[in-house]
């Protein structure tokens, strides 16, 4: 046997082996995943190589680099990002567009392009660079993973080039409470004049709607809502999201209290994927003469 023919048979044995061993790798965090008792369901299906036709010049390929999206929170809206890398030739004109199956979930592209995603730096990936795509992505409450399509194209060698990957995003489960009292002074009003109080909370929960508070004030205090309603709701709009705080205002006339330090018992209801919920908060307010 030539020592050519001899070479090309241990360099064929080798990447077998060197292929089969990065099966067995990549198998490992799957098989561990199945026993995981976390509450996130972090199993990425990537096909993260592309094989570019070679029409003359040196052969070219790109590479998904990212195996795992950070997860988002059920009910939140987040970015998430791929980032992927060109081997053997320049690809330009590179961009991606996503679509889902999953109900609920809406997909997003940064506003500079609208209507797809293209690289942080600009649409070229060079050979050897390595640059990343960001969608945004909002996902309903009771979700548990979002399965994305994501289709990449550009021009590499003179030619354009077309993949799907099959991608899925984590979802972790929102735990903790709702809504919090962000004050404990709701101001003060004169026995001879009528005023506004007002009560400020803060969202925890990624999303709530449908916010209504309503007061209990002391015996003699006649609370009034706005435009007459029977409860008050957010300054803004009627939801809270996640880490916003928002006021909500009720005109109090202590006519028939005595000067002096006062408390006022808030509910605040509110719905959350679609359930009612309600907590409970308590404010100061002080009554002058």
């Amino acid at each position: 046997m030539a020592a050519a023919d001899l070479m090309k048979m241990m360099k064929k044995a080798i990447t077998v082996l060197m292929a089969t061993s990065l099966l067995v790798l990549s198998a490992v965090p799957a098989l561990a995943a199945e026993n995981d008792t976390a509450t996130i369901n972090d199993t990425v299906t990537v096909d993260d190589k592309v094989d570019v036709k070679d029409k003359g010049g040196d052969k070219g390929k790109v590479e998904l680099k990212t195996k795992r999206t950070a997860a988002i929170v059920e009910g939140d809206t987040a970015w998430v990002a791929f980032s992927w890398k060109a081997r053997g030739a320049d690809a330009t004109d590179f961009r991606i567009v996503a679509e889902t199956d999953n109900d609920g979930v809406t997909i997003a592209y940064p506003t500079n392009t609208d209507s797809y995603s293209s690289l942080m730096d600009n649409n070229t990936l060079s050979s050897g660079e390595i640059d990343f795509t960001s969608l945004r992505i909002s996902v309903p409450y009771g979700s548990k993973k979002v399965k994305l399509k994501v289709t990449a194209t550009w021009v590499q060698n003179g030619e354009d080039q077309k993949k799907d990957y099959k991608i899925t995003v984590p979802v972790a489960r929102f735990r903790g409470d709702d809504i919090a009292q962000a004050t404990k002074d709701s101001g003060s009003v004169s026995v001879s004049d009528p005023a506004w109080l007002e009560v400020e909370w803060t969202g925890l929960a990624p999303l709530l709607d449908d916010v209504e508070i309503t007061v209990n004030g002391p015996r003699g205090a006649i609370i009034t809502y706005p435009a007459d309603r029977t409860f008050t709701s957010l300054y803004y709009n009627n939801s809270l999201e996640d880490g916003e705080t928002d006021v909500a205002r009720f005109l109090v006339d202590a006519t028939a209290l005595a000067p002096g330090s006062y408390s006022l018992k808030v509910e605040v209801s509110y719905t959350k994927a679609g359930r009612a919920n309600s907590t409970t908060g308590e404010f100061s307010f002080e009554v002058t003469g």
